[in-house]
């Protein structure tokens, strides 16, 4: 196949799809509106801040000389955009890049730009709150620019109807990234610190989670769990992205390296038996490691953690913390979220007293 790029402004190339120039409804492509608003808002402030969107892949088919251009690829983004021109779309609050700045001239009080004394109209920079906002509520100067991003394509010439039902097929045999995934972009400063951390032995020797946990982004979320858990209790919330934006933004380089030693340190206190790894799976490592951490705070030797947990696992998990047992707090899981900072403060909290309860029982025995 032919194939040729070419560059539209915005404005042109959705005028384009607006007269079936561009067509998006081809037979084998998913049908549009397949986006949540997050991620239309994300797509939107990209284009307002002028940052790259990849190019779109096009087919043109030929028949009789008459010449169309079928989305292959970037369906979604090339609908979005659209509803917000023309569909009234709004940009909700949960935007991260909320404040657009621009160049505006500056005008006097009737309405006509002011000059400088060579003459030379004067301009302001400023900034524009897009949210909750349509197009149609955008400053000129923001719609303009809207209006001029340039959207990049890509196009496969000389297509007949079996060429493009293979090309939207081979171009959308892909695997979106999942929430894990997409909220670890958001933890730039220390991707590498929590990708070396997901490389301690306690993922190998421990955690009893499934295989595919560490290419799903799973353990990358835990570690950053115990970031929080550990040294900021108080900021643990229940959605991942919002956690690593947090530590993003707040967390030290100490933090990050302290949980690696203690994992370490965690591995080489235990002895491992079903039960005991059963416990670090995905919904109660973070909280485990926590509890490990408060033990050491505490004072006791981090190899009676180990003798610990199998005190708990053996009947320690029956007594009642403030009226609950730990099977009382997982059956809550039922009813709300394991992630939900309920549930997991509550657990790691009847952790820290059971831990208070064990050393009470072993000094009595002494």
């Amino acid at each position: 196949m032919k194939i040729r790029k070419q560059t539209y402004s915005l404005e042109q190339y959705l005028k384009l799809m607006q007269n079936e120039t561009i067509r998006t409804d081809q037979d084998c492509q998913r049908l549009s509106g397949q986006w949540n608003s997050n991620m239309v808002n994300e797509l939107i402030s990209t284009v307002l801040t002028g940052n790259y969107i990849p190019p779109i892949i096009l087919g043109e088919e030929t028949a009789n000389n008459i010449s169309k251009l079928w989305i292959i690829d970037g369906l979604q983004r090339s609908s979005s955009l659209s509803l917000f021109k023309y569909g009234n779309k709004r940009i909700t609050k949960n935007v991260d890049e909320f404040m657009v700045a621009y160049q505006r001239k500056v005008m006097d009080k009737n309405g006509n730009p002011k000059r400088d004394d060579r003459g030379e109209i004067i301009w302001e920079s400023v900034e524009f709150d897009i949210r909750n906002k349509t197009y149609s509520q955008l400053p000129e100067e923001l719609q303009d620019r809207f209006n001029e991003y340039q959207i990049e394509t890509v196009i496969h010439q000389e297509c007949d109807t079996i060429d493009i039902s293979k090309l939207v097929k081979k171009f959308n045999n892909h695997v979106a990234m999942n929430a894990n995934q997409r909220a670890f972009t958001y933890l730039d400063n220390f991707a590498s610190e929590i990708r070396k951390i997901t490389q301690n032995r306690f993922f190998l020797d421990i955690y009893s989670g499934g295989v595919r946990d560490r290419i799903n982004g799973k353990f990358e979320r835990i570690v950053g769990d115990m970031v929080l858990l550990c040294n900021y209790p108080d900021e643990y919330r229940k959605e991942t992205r919002k956690n690593f934006g947090w530590l993003n933004e707040n967390a030290s380089l100490y933090d990050f390296e302290s949980i690696d030693g203690l994992l370490t340190n965690l591995t080489d206190s235990l002895e491992i038996t079903s039960d005991i790894k059963e416990l670090f799976n995905i919904k109660h490592a973070h909280i485990v490691v926590a509890a490990f951490k408060k033990f050491v705070e505490y004072g006791h030797d981090t190899k009676e953690f180990g003798k610990f947990l199998e005190w708990f696992v053996n009947g320690g998990n029956e007594i009642e913390i403030d009226g609950k047992t730990w099977n009382e707090w997982n059956e809550q899981d039922n009813r709300r979220s394991t992630r939900d900072p309920l549930i997991v403060h509550g657990k790691l909290e009847y952790l820290v007293a059971l831990i208070e309860r064990y050393a009470e029982e072993i000094r009595k025995a002494a």
